[in-house]
């Protein structure tokens, strides 16, 4: 059985508080085998780590939403202390403007020699564009509508084909053995003369789908990656209804209410919140009412 842990490192917006850090997100997948990857990088993200009780040398890939100072300042000093610590592999790291990523680790002399692959993803269009491909899960981007380029990223895992014992014995085969795994492995197995097909005696389960909105207006390109989503940790920069002379591009609580009820979104961690916003309490009252809202707050664990 696979296990989807998300860390939210980083809640705030812009400028850090003495309760919220800079946008980090860290993701673990893990049915026994572990991958582990980064979702944006502000500046001290590191510490945050430390604090988590994560390890920073696990990380297999960076994906980068957006080169605003909020979302990767901490990704040179990141980098300088994997080197300082001897890692070995290289470090994938995903973003618009994916030339920025060598440029941000040039400005000072690194501890370590660590290899990091730059991999560009398009902040233009509307296609969803697949950045990884892995035996259980995917990892999609789409652009979205922010003043830079910006993206969105989304971690989909792959449907799972199980036996259904209770369905199967009643198509003569026994409650367990060695069949089974002919059964999986080739698609069909014969009792005598009679054929017993895989999909006769099979329950697919639908792999979940967990999203990250980065910054952004609510566009069409977020709806269509949100659709359906277990898990959209959304930009809410503004709690309240943007006001007509407001220079908007992030998303407000009254049009993510919306989003998320049209596009069937089971569970959705508000994130990415303005320093104006300091009272939790009243954070949590805003959200009462709308069942599957929560607020996040730094290294709050979710489990998918």
């Amino acid at each position: 059985m696979s296990r989807i842990t998300i860390r939210i490192l980083g809640t705030t917006a812009g400028v850090p508080t003495r309760e919220r850090g800079h946008a980090a997100i860290h993701l673990s997948y893990d049915d026994g085998e572990e991958f582990c990857c980064l979702f944006d990088c502000g500046e001290g993200t590191q510490r945050q780590f430390m604090i988590a009780g994560l390890n920073l040398m696990k990380i297999d890939d960076v994906f980068i939403t957006h080169w605003h100072g909020d979302h990767c300042l901490g990704l040179p000093g990141m980098v300088d202390t994997m080197g300082f610590e001897g890692r070995q592999r290289p470090l994938t790291v995903y973003a618009p403007e994916a030339r920025r990523v060598r440029k941000s680790l040039a400005f000072s002399h690194s501890m370590g020699a660590v290899k990091v692959a730059p991999r560009n993803v398009p902040a233009k269009g509307s296609r969803v564009t697949a950045l990884l491909e892995e035996r259980r899960f995917r990892v999609v981007s789409i652009p979205v509508k922010h003043s830079t380029p910006a993206v969105a990223y989304a971690v989909i895992e792959k449907d799972k084909t199980g036996i259904d014992i209770k369905k199967a014995v009643r198509f003569g085969l026994p409650g367990q053995g060695g069949l089974y795994r002919r059964l999986k492995d080739s698609g069909e197995v014969f009792l005598g003369s009679r054929r017993i097909a895989l999909e006769d005696v099979s329950v697919t389960r639908k792999g979940k789908r967990i999203v990250y909105s980065g910054d952004t207006e609510i566009c069409d390109n977020l709806r269509k990656l949100a659709r359906g989503a277990d898990l959209l940790i959304q930009d809410c920069t503004y709690f309240d209804e943007p006001g007509p002379e407001r220079h908007h591009e992030h998303a407000s609580l009254p049009e993510i209410v919306e989003m998320a009820g049209k596009e069937r979104v089971k569970r959705i961690i508000l994130t990415h919140i303005s320093r104006r916003h300091q009272d939790m309490g009243q954070l949590r009252d805003l959200i009462r009412g709308y069942p599957g809202f929560e607020v996040a707050e730094d290294f709050m664990t979710v489990v998918v």
